[in-house]
């Protein structure tokens, strides 16, 4: 019986050796001398001149590079054995080159992604290389990755080296039988899944049947099956998998933990992060590397807030949640570990390569039985409801006696405070019916002393202010509240519709507060007053510009309005019926501040609380 694995190393400081006997048909573990070329100047006449100072495991790691990587490995032949293959297990790679020399001339074989894109064989997606050594005599071969110019590569795999013999008698897929058992499982668990999405119309089915799809593809273009099932074309558009999987995963979690009642602001972030993804698919297709690097980094941090939840659920009362922690632990182990792999944060190992597939499948067989307790939960619980709902129809009649009772106490209730309500209103109204009755008598009055034509349009301007209280007593809920913003800003509206021949502009800046309204119909008739002053004695040819300012400063309300025009004589104008109005409801106002100042036109300022 042949002795696999055995395994000879010898170290120096420039290169790795390796030395095969009779016995040995297959190397496995040993070093490789290793060099790399940050700027891709190097070829394989002017690589042997430069020393080889590091050394790596064939299982390497070496995170995301845009330079070129150079292996060394001196090869002496003590055996028999004369053909050899060299194999890289690993198909991610764009271009690999495997140089030897024969006759004394560097002999170049060329495979990976680039490679098949060219020639469409198979042969190029698992880079092997065969080469020759005599018996009892020695060889140094070299191997190079080179990514593409602009953007770079996860630099991590291993290398194998077994004789010709032992390579013919094994086939590649053999590499993956544990993968094929993994996805077969994961196929049967989407059917189940989907049928219960089907049978019982629960989107939590649906969503976990679509992560566990995302998720093996995602494995299979992990563990390079993509490429023996005839996908490598399409490799980068399939790597969207894996944001695509993230993305299904929060909407099951969210679902299943029930965010929206325990924590809404975790459910809105793990929305916000899950749209995130989708709009990132684009860049992802543009810039592998980069957006691995940044975004695919960050989704690490998705499964401790996924923790944090569920355990803060559990405590909330959600005993199936418990079920769920422990599948997010294999996830956040599985999802740590590979991206801290692929950036050379951890070392390339047998433990360290499967773990993301192996914990990805435990944790998909926690979730299967998450949803499967669900399944049963959600059964007993239907057992429950129809208890309830008979016990619920033994004492149905009291029930509705008790309610018929309390709802028509409170229907009295809020009749009493509607007839309250419309004596107030009616109130109101009788009381502005009297000041538009003393506002005719007065503008009567004045009209038999001086023949002034904007007299009525005045008149109708303050009975409007008057009228907008009621307007808003009508729309609103809250009777004793009205909004300051809307209604001063409606009266300029009034103001600028009334005054068309005049060339007008009143600009507002009014804070959002609220007035009662005996209140606002005093603010009100004060504003439409300098208004219509202001619009009326604008004796200019040009706009008439105003500036209103009402601002809430703390317990405090300032008004301020500004216009544009020439001033008048405040000493003149005492007696005039305006300034008595304005000056009367500012008393009413109990304003602690009331004065006009004339610079740059006409100032008034009224300040109340």
């Amino acid at each position: 019986m042949k002795n696999f694995f055995i395994l000879l190393l010898c170290f120096t400081a420039l290169q790795a050796n390796i030395t095969i006997h009779n016995e040995m048909q297959r190397v496995e573990s040993f070093e490789l001398a290793y060099y790399y070329d940050e700027n891709k100047t190097q070829s394989i006449e002017s690589i042997q001149n430069i020393p080889f100072t590091k050394s790596t495991p064939n299982w390497f790691t070496f995170g995301f590079i845009t330079g070129n990587s150079w292996f060394k490995l001196t090869i002496h032949n003590q055996s028999q054995n004369k053909e050899f293959i060299f194999q890289l297990i690993e198909p991610f790679y764009q271009r690999v080159h495997f140089y030897s020399q024969e006759n004394g001339l560097w002999q170049q074989q060329g495979s990976g992604l680039k490679k098949y894109q060219q020639e469409k064989s198979n042969k190029y997606l698992t880079p092997i290389f065969p080469f020759e050594i005599e018996p009892h005599s020695s060889k140094t071969i070299y191997i190079q990755f080179a990514p593409d110019k602009e953007t770079a590569g996860s630099t991590f795999g291993r290398f194998h080296l077994a004789t010709q013999t032992v390579f013919n008698s094994e086939s590649i897929l053999s590499n993956y039988l544990i993968y094929f058992f993994l996805l077969g499982s994961m196929f049967i668990i989407i059917i189940f899944n989907l049928f219960l999405f089907v049978k019982f119309h629960d989107v939590i089915y649906f969503y976990y049947a679509m992560y566990i799809v995302f998720l093996s593809t995602y494995i299979t273009i992990y563990t390079g099956l993509i490429h023996h099932f005839g996908l490598a074309l399409w490799y980068r558009e399939l790597t969207l998998s894996m944001p695509l999987f993230v993305i299904f995963l929060i909407f099951f979690s969210r679902k299943f933990l029930k965010l929206e009642l325990y924590l809404p602001w975790v459910n809105k972030l793990f929305k916000f992060i899950a749209l995130f993804l989708l709009a990132s698919l684009p860049l992802m297709l543009y810039d592998y590397s980069n957006w691995m690097k940044t975004i695919g980094v960050s989704t690490m941090f998705i499964a401790p807030i996924a923790m944090f939840s569920a355990i803060y659920v559990v405590y909330k009362g959600h005993k199936e949640a418990k079920y769920y922690i422990i599948g997010i632990i294999f996830y956040m182990v599985s999802l740590s570990i590979l991206p801290m792999m692929t950036k050379a944060m951890i070392p390339h190992t047998f433990l360290t390569h499967y773990s993301f597939s192996l914990f990805s499948y435990v944790e998909i067989m926690f979730f299967s039985f998450v949803l499967i307790n669900r399944f049963y939960a959600t059964q007993n619980d239907k057992i429950k409801l129809q208890n309830e709902l008979l016990e619920i129809q033994k004492n149905n009649e009291k029930i509705l006696e008790k309610k018929v009772t309390e709802r028509t106490s409170k229907v009295n209730q809020l009749l009493k405070e509607k007839e309250v309500l419309l004596k107030e209103v009616y109130h109101r109204v009788k009381n502005n019916f009297q000041m538009v009755v003393s506002l005719l008598w007065i503008e009567n009055e004045n009209k038999k002393a001086q023949d002034d034509d904007d007299s009525l349009l005045e008149l109708i301007n303050r009975i409007k202010s008057m009228a907008l209280i009621h307007q808003y007593l009508l729309g609103m809920d809250d009777y004793a509240q009205i909004n300051a913003q809307e209604y001063i800003h409606q009266i300029n509206l009034e103001i600028q519709k009334s005054y068309t021949k005049t060339k007008l502009s009143i600009h507002d800046n009014i804070d959002d507060f609220s007035l009662s309204p005996d209140q606002a119909l005093a603010l009100g008739i004060i504003v439409n007053e300098l208004l219509t002053n202001a619009v009326k004695h604008f004796k200019k040819d040009e706009v008439c510009i105003i500036e209103l300012s009402c601002k809430k400063i703390e317990n405090e309300i300032k008004l301020v309005i500004q216009d544009n025009g020439e001033g008048f004589d405040l000493k003149k104008k005492r007696n005039s019926f305006g300034l008595k109005l304005i000056k009367q409801f500012a008393r009413k106002l109990q304003a602690t501040k009331s004065e006009f100042t004339f610079e740059s036109g006409t100032r008034y300022e009224l300040v109340f609380k």
